[in-house]
Formats: structure tokens, sequence, C-alpha cells
């Protein structure tokens, strides 16, 4: 199974326990599912449970073990993060890893490199809009190696916000870039900008997993009824 290669991808987040079950269903609307192992963790849910979900699956799987200054419910030391990360990559065709912890993370990223999966570079502006200089500091640390994607998502607050993120697609669209609104306006933002070719659109399968986050459900209608698969 490999990580697909059509955008905009439906990505359904799960993170929940419950929610580990959408994992085998025969079908999903989504086109692969986003387990937030963070938000697992924090809510108790054993990693042999979460393990056992991932062997079971029946669609591709983007691992994210997230950090709390990018969004992220578990308090991790680099060391458990980085050995949770290897223990589970089996198991999935794709992760996400921030631009902010490349170098402790870098052997999770060689050896999925290795591997052949995909990989999600992200930056994140939670509490706030993304300022132009940031987001250019974010391209340029961005290595666009194969299956490599960078994804940002910002708070939207204004048109001005959106505006910013719209021109990242435009401006750069020899770049396989990923963005996405938080906030109030984030499901409003994300037909906007999947339209523009944002790579991934995020939608949740169990409950909301960002500030805004619609369902994949809503995602996946959205895209399909202005035909913007690629």
């Amino acid at each position: 199974m490999k990580f697909p290669d059509i955008y905009p991808l439906v990505l359904g987040t799960v993170t929940t326990s419950p929610g580990l079950r959408a994992l085998a269903k025969k079908t999903l609307p989504a086109h692969a599912v986003e387990v937030r192992v963070d938000a697992l963790l924090e809510e108790k849910v054993p990693v042999e449970k979460i393990e056992a979900a991932l062997k079971a699956r029946r669609h591709p799987v983007l691992l994210t073990l997230r950090i709390p200054p990018e969004g992220g419910q578990y308090a991790w030391k680099v060391k458990e993060r980085r050995e949770l990360f290897l223990r589970l990559l089996p198991q999935a065709e794709a992760i996400d890893v921030e631009l902010a912890a490349l170098q402790v993370m870098q052997p999770v990223i060689t050896e999925a490199r290795r591997l052949g999966k995909t990989v999600v570079l992200s930056a994140h502006a939670i509490k706030r809009p993304a300022l132009p200089a940031q987001i250019a500091n974010w391209i340029n640390r961005f290595d666009a190696q194969p299956r490599t994607i960078l994804k940002i998502a910002a708070q939207i607050k204004s048109w001005r916000d959106l505006q910013q993120l719209a021109a990242l697609l435009v401006n750069h669209p020899e770049l396989p870039v990923a963005t996405m609104g938080l906030g109030p306006y984030a499901a409003q933002s994300r037909s906007v900008l999947a339209a523009l070719g944002s790579r991934l659109v995020y939608g949740y399968l169990d409950k909301a997993a960002a500030p805004g986050q619609p369902s994949a459900l809503e995602v996946l209608k959205m895209v399909k009824a202005v035909k913007l698969e690629r």
C-alpha cells in the first residue's frame, strides 16, 4: 500500500480510541487517514492498541506525533517520540514531522525515505496568522525531495490572511505544498486553497483535531463537487 499520489488528497483525521476503528472499515469519506498519536496518548490509549489498529488498516495512513508548540496534545521527550515513530513507521505510508524538529527527528525521516514512505514537513502558526517573512523562511527550509510535501497551517482572521496562504500556492506551483487555515474561517479556506492546488485537505473522522476543522465527509463532498481531483 502506498500513500496516494493525487491532489487534493482528502485526509480523515483520527484522534480518539473509537476513531481507530475507521482504519479497518471497507470504505471511508477520505483517501487516507491521519492518525494523531499525540492525541491518542493524551487520551491514555495504549500504544499496543494503536499499533494493532495500524496493522489492521485497510487504508493508507499518515502518522503524526505532533509536538505541543505546534498544536500537539502530548508532552513528548525527544527520545520517546523518536523511538515510537520508528516503532510505528512500518505500519504507515507517510509521516508528518515539523520543520522545527528536523534535526532531532532526522533519523526518523532518513528511515522513512529508505522505506519509500511519503514525508510531510509541517509548520504551524497556531495562535496568529503567519507573516510573509515566516512563510518565506519555511519555504527556504523545505527540501523538496521525492515523496515530500510542505504543509503550512495558519490562523485565518481576515481575507488578507487567506490571500497570503493562497499566494504561496499561486507563486510556487513547482513545489508540492499543502496549505490550510485554522480558526473560524477554516472550512471556507479549505475550499479556496484546495481549488488553488493544495496537495492535502484535512477533515476529521471522529472529532475536530484543529480549530475550525470540518468533517472529512464535508471536505470530500467539497472536493468532488468542484471536480478538483487531479
